[in-house]
């Protein structure tokens, strides 16, 4: 049963402004255990031309997975069928491919599963495509996952592969330095209007920046008009390039 009907508007609410990638995995990990409860709790990206996995748990024992772990992990039914079929459902169960007894008589149970006491597993993908998937997976040892705690992860994905792009080790920029404030205030920037020519930079769409910000598209379209009229530009393009040249963006 879903404890907590967690909204978008919650979620964004929690992880907004955060500073680091780590301080984003771990409220987001808490507001989806409100949602969703699981006794392990993660975000992992799996390469497979660039091993090793990325796994990141709320629980350090979690990283005790052992080397097999790279290369049981193709043969994880979850993996093996969102990197065969990249543009599919992205919200799936184990038991959605696999028995319960055909999965434990596997080594991925035996190897990556059994040391951590765990049987079930909610995946929630939020990239990938033939080579790479990514996202958040939920773990738990006595019951599998619900219809209706499926249908809550649904609704909670869009936001999350949008956090992920916000909170990658790529893009990380939620707080300004002290170098890019003074350059804001040459440019007669609000702190809204650069926060928003920063996710635009991102490559962020204006309803992705929308939901992001609890605002509505129309208004987002009005920062960005404001926003060209002050850099003295008319699209997103020239925006961009103009607020590298005058320090208002990370480099």
């Amino acid at each position: 049963m879903v404890r907590a009907l967690l909204t978008e508007l919650d979620l964004s609410y929690h992880t907004a402004g955060l500073p680091d990638r780590h301080t984003y995995l771990t409220v987001a990990s808490a507001c989806l255990n409100e949602a969703i409860p699981g006794d392990l709790i993660g975000w992992k990206s799996v390469d497979l031309a660039n091993p090793p996995m990325k796994v990141w748990f709320n629980d350090a024992m979690a990283y005790r997975l052992g080397d097999a772990r790279d290369v049981v992990i193709a043969e994880h039914p979850v993996v093996a069928h969102q990197l065969a079929h990249p543009d599919s459902e992205p919200v799936l169960r184990i038991s959605d491919f696999i028995s319960d007894r055909e999965f434990r008589s596997g080594r991925v149970y035996r190897e990556m599963f059994a040391p951590l006491g765990a049987r079930y597993q909610l995946t929630i993908g939020t990239d990938g495509d033939n080579t790479v998937t990514s996202g958040w997976i939920i773990k738990r040892s006595i019951r599998d996952f619900t219809e209706a705690e499926l249908r809550q992860a649904r609704r909670l994905r869009p936001l999350l592969a949008l956090l992920d792009t916000i909170y990658s080790s790529s893009a990380i920029r939620r707080t300004h330095s002290a170098h890019i404030d003074e350059a804001r205030k040459r440019a007669h920037l609000t702190v809204r209007e650069l926060d928003i020519l920063t996710l635009l930079a991102d490559g962020l769409s204006a309803q992705q920046i929308a939901r992001l910000n609890r605002i509505s598209v129309r208004t987002v379209r009005k920062h960005l008009e404001n926003i060209y009229e002050k850099l003295e530009c008319h699209d997103r393009l020239l925006a961009v390039n103009k607020a590298r040249q005058r320090g208002l963006l990370h480099s």
